[in-house]
């Protein structure tokens, strides 16, 4: 997926797994699909984009976007190698999902016994029973949880507090090379990661704890 990389190898010339085919080749050359136009503004410090009213506009958009971010900085290896590198390739919607079960992971092992009704509200809604049901089984749980920080009432609105799971996610987690973190960035509209995170002492091991509660048969993360 670098320049010297041919289909189904990685820049070593290692064997990409082949589940993980179709998200790099989003990640890498579909980038126009699902950019944000301001957040690529930004990033590029507000050069001229083929947009209006904030939507991209569909001739010219795809060249645009492939001459601001041409693929070749980045490294198939380590987006292949290990959790920490495939989180970046989830789509936006997988991002908001994990953000919110980051919240909840300062709750393992009494979220089925909370009192906060917002809070039990969410999680039957947005997770499924069974991610509920690991996450409380805690299962090689490490002794030190995430400390909650968002306060009461901060289940009253999941999307914000998704946003704030996001951000703690990719701070304090995810210390990507700054080519794959900009370019994971462009999911999200600039204030979207502005602003505080909803848990301290994350880690990568409470992210895979989060992730093999969402998504234990997930067709590429394990693969």
């Amino acid at each position: 997926m670098t320049q010297s990389a041919r289909p189904g190898e990685s820049a070593t010339g290692s064997r990409v797994p082949d589940a993980l085919g179709e998200p790099l080749r989003q990640f890498f050359f579909e980038t126009h699909t699902w950019v944000r136009p301001r957040a690529l503004a930004q990033m590029v410090g507000g050069a001229a984009l083929p947009v209006e009213e904030g939507r991209a506009v569909d001739a010219g958009w795809r060249r645009a976007v492939a001459q601001l971010l041409p693929p070749r900085k980045l490294d198939t290896d380590l987006l292949c190698h290990d959790l920490r590198g495939r989180l970046a390739l989830l789509s936006r919607a997988d991002w908001l999902r994990l953000g919110l079960c980051v919240g909840v992971l300062s709750s393992c092992g009494q979220i089925q016994r909370s009192m906060d009704g917002h809070f039990r509200r969410v999680v039957r809604q947005l997770l499924e029973e069974e991610a509920i049901q690991r996450l409380d089984q805690g299962v090689d749980v490490p002794a030190q949880k995430p400390v909650f920080l968002a306060g009461p009432g901060a289940w009253r609105a999941p999307e914000p507090l998704a946003l704030a799971g996001v951000r703690a996610a990719m701070a304090q987690a995810c210390p990507w090379p700054d080519a794959v973190a900009s370019r994971v960035r462009l999911h999200f509209e600039p204030e979207e990661l502005e602003g505080a995170h909803s848990v301290s002492g994350l880690d990568m091991r409470w992210l895979e704890i989060a992730c093999k509660a969402l998504w234990p048969d997930h067709p590429w993360l394990w693969s």
